[in-house]
């Protein structure tokens, strides 16, 4: 199938998508149970990464613990992809329904800290599978910047460019630009909205225990506060049954007398203790543990080759 047809194929299906975004909210949550469950058997390559992934962090569960974690992954991602169609088309209001913001006054004093001694504000958003819905309730309290990844089809990258540029001019980034842009924007008083916790490779990368399993991680959320002088505000988004709740936490403090490596360490002490209070909503379908310290063996099988 050539490339233009596939994306003619994406616009429709995203056409579709658009349509379920008008059911009730019960229909839609009924809808996602069963497509969960369909997309865990449909789509066997990420299955076996969430499968090692909950493994290697879990070791603890038996399997059929590990398998019942995996299959609620599966139906909560569902949810949260077909609900950006309707977090993406609503008005205001809607969307402040949507998506509750729990303990705002933490970047509020973040932002009169700025105001008064030029601090500014980095909100370190992890990627939990409500992120787009965090993210689009800040956009309401505040102009962002942040980085993304451009997407192979150009029906996606335009869907999702689209979705996340609705409120307050946000500026959005290509990781293609380097982070340069970010940076000044930062330093004007734009705030970031930052999700590091991903494994890039190996370039500039720290090796931090995650659940105790070597992880490559990008110290640019570190470095950038140092650089900037920035109040680093963590918020952890999580579905709720009736939506989302996009909760903000006290601020993460970076000394610059401490190493990258321990600042890396706390950031994943608090990644793990919100995963512990919703374990089926990390993304665990990334392969976090792909780049492995020299020596030891990949953990994940090598991906087919298309042909």
């Amino acid at each position: 199938m050539s490339r233009a047809l596939v994306n003619s194929v994406v616009k429709g299906s995203l056409w579709l998508g658009g349509l379920y975004s008008y059911l009730p909210r019960g229909v839609q949550q009924a809808f996602s149970a069963p497509l969960g469950g369909l997309l865990y058997w449909l789509a066997s390559p990420r299955r076996l990464v969430v499968k090692r992934n909950l493994s290697l962090c879990f070791p603890a569960l038996t399997e059929s613990q590990q398998l019942a974690l995996a299959r609620r992954f599966f139906r909560n991602v569902t949810r949260a992809f077909f609900d950006l169609f309707q977090l993406w088309r609503v008005d205001k209001v809607a969307l402040k329904q949507l998506v509750e913001l729990e303990n705002l006054e933490f970047f509020e004093n973040a932002k009169e800290t700025f105001r008064k001694e030029g601090r500014p504000v980095i909100v370190f958003a992890p990627h939990f599978i409500g992120l787009d819905a965090g993210g689009a309730r800040l956009q309401l309290e505040d102009q962002l910047v942040c980085l993304y990844s451009n997407q192979a089809l150009p029906a996606i990258d335009a869907w999702i460019y689209k979705g996340r540029s609705r409120f307050n001019q946000p500026m959005l980034i290509s990781r293609r630009e380097g982070i340069g842009p970010l940076v000044r924007a930062l330093k004007r008083g734009v705030t970031a909205h930052f999700s590091p916790d991903m494994d890039l490779g190996p370039r500039g990368a720290e090796f931090v225990p995650f659940f105790g399993v070597p992880a490559a991680t990008q110290p640019s959320i570190i470095r950038l506060a140092h650089l900037t002088n920035a109040t680093v505000l963590p918020m952890v988004t999580l579905l709720t049954p009736r939506g989302y709740r996009a909760r903000f936490y006290e601020p993460l403090l970076f000394p610059k007398e401490e190493s990258l490596a321990q600042g890396l360490e706390r950031i994943h002490a608090f990644i793990e203790a919100r995963i512990g209070e919703a374990p089926d909503q990390y993304l665990w379908a990334h392969r976090r543990f792909k780049t492995r310290p020299e020596g030891l063996e990949p953990v994940y099988p090598p991906k087919r080759r298309r042909k």
